[in-house]
């Protein structure tokens, strides 16, 4: 398995603007699927990555110049589905 790198936080794509993001490094992981929606405003992305320790959620909206990206940690595919099952089914994850 290969190492995944993520970040979350705030990201401006006009470097005059402030940022504010750290990143997450998972070893042993893999992306198990992802899923994208658009629509004229930006979009909302989503990448499931199972690692070691369990499954990663993460999610990234942007807008414009300005993206945010949030990572959710879970034990398993089964807790994950609990706030994620139409995610996880749109990604082929279930």
């Amino acid at each position: 398995m290969a190492t995944i790198s993520i970040w979350r936080g705030y990201r401006h794509w006009n470097w005059d603007e402030e940022n504010d993001y750290e990143v997450v490094t998972y070893e042993d992981a893999r992306e198990l699927g992802a899923v994208r929606f658009e629509d004229e405003n930006g979009d909302i992305q989503y990448r499931i990555i199972r690692w070691d320790e369990g499954i990663v959620v993460f999610f990234v909206k942007r807008e414009g110049h300005y993206c945010e990206a949030e990572i959710f940690e879970y034990s398993d595919l089964e807790a994950a589905a609990k706030d994620y099952a139409f995610v996880l089914r749109k990604a082929g994850v279930i």
